[in-house]
């Protein structure tokens, strides 16, 4: 089967960064499938396409810029991503097409008789609720591609509820929680060095939503306690990036910057030893699809404090492999760490549940 992954607003490195899309993209490859996956150009590169190591296709699209643009700044570019992939497709026909997210959706249009599966990986109307901003467009192409697509994928039970009260039949979504490559996250294995007192870690990206400002807020609640935000920026130099100099003022108004690091993203070979060497692994984001860091850090054997927001609501078992804390709450999440902390056999029967769960998945 012809499996054309659309992706016009991801940014991924094929060599270096393996993401949720690349990993399904390996997975159909591995079961037979041909699979190309169609990203936009966003920085110059010779290659326009390119072949991954495991198989599928990657198709740089020229459509703009090649600048790095966000999701309204791409809007006006997504009829020179439509025209190419209309004649790309004229000579090599998919059998399904499967949209990440509204603004894939908004450059494949319709009326070209290919069936879809539509996979948002985040809703409008969810940031919506947590940013107290309006995306009236992006809102009204969510409930018009949800409604006309064969299949939509939810990664958690809040996505599927939120689906249905934009209109989308439930018969035809399916949710299909976010899994990971529990060979390379493992409890067994090498521990990065660690010093001083308690060690938190928080992986993923640096951004507003990712709710690292409650993070180092909770610092002053848990004495002695060192944080290593370990996220990958969205900036060529880190210290110029605009999140990591509000959260480091931030730090330094509480008077905790000597408690935090940055180290830039790490490596996804590199984050099993990462994980390995928390004590607690932290995942305080305010706006979570995917929960894919918690799931990382509940098989690498270790709790996991979690906001109580989409995906980590399915992945973390409050009480069990870990703890969950309402969004935004520094008081709270501080009080769940310095309970946590404190109780070593709890932390060791967290680590066991979380990693049968994710094993279990």
């Amino acid at each position: 089967m012809r499996v054309a992954m659309v992706a016009a607003a991801w940014e991924v490195d094929v060599e270096a960064q393996r993401s949720h899309m690349t990993e399904l993209s390996e997975a159909l490859c591995a079961r037979g499938h041909e699979v190309v996956l169609y990203l936009r150009q966003h920085s110059p590169m010779p290659l326009q396409r390119q072949r991954a190591k495991r198989g599928y296709q990657v198709v740089r699209v020229p459509a703009g810029p090649t600048d790095r643009l966000s999701g309204a700044d791409l809007v006006p570019h997504l009829d020179e991503f439509a025209a190419f992939l209309d004649d790309h497709w004229s000579g090599w026909r998919p059998d399904v097409v499967h949209l990440r997210s509204w603004l894939s959706a908004l450059a494949v249009g319709g009326g070209r008789d290919i069936p879809v599966v539509q996979s948002f990986h985040g809703l409008g109307i969810v940031e919506q609720r947590f940013r107290d901003t309006e995306a009236r467009t992006r809102l009204d192409i969510e409930r018009r591609t949800g409604a006309a697509a064969g299949r939509v994928v939810a990664a958690s039970a809040e996505e599927v509820s939120d689906l249905v009260r934009m209109g989308v039949p439930r018969s035809r979504t399916s949710f299909v929680p976010c899994g990971i490559d529990t060979g390379l996250f493992t409890p067994d294995g090498p521990a990065m060095r660690s010093g001083g007192g308690p060690r938190l870690i928080a992986t993923g990206d640096v951004r507003p939503h990712s709710g690292l400002d409650t993070a180092i807020s909770a610092l002053q609640s848990v004495p002695r306690a060192q944080l290593v935000i370990a996220g990958h920026v969205h900036s060529t130099d880190p210290r110029e990036d605009p999140e990591v100099r509000r959260l480091v003022e931030h730090a330094r108004r509480l008077g905790v910057a000597d408690r935090v690091k940055f180290t830039g993203g790490v490596d996804r070979s590199r984050r099993p030893a990462l994980l390995r060497s928390a004590d607690v692994v932290l995942c305080p984001s305010w706006y979570e699809p995917l929960g894919a860091t918690a799931l990382e850090a509940m098989a690498c054997g270790v709790p996991v404090v979690a906001s109580a927001v989409g995906a980590f609501n399915d992945a973390v078992v409050d009480g069990v492999t870990g703890v969950l804390v309402p969004p935004r709450d520094s008081r709270a999440l501080g009080f769940a760490l310095r309970d946590l902390l404190a109780d070593s056999t709890r932390r060791q029967m967290c680590a066991i549940a979380g990693v049968d769960r994710v094993q279990a998945r």
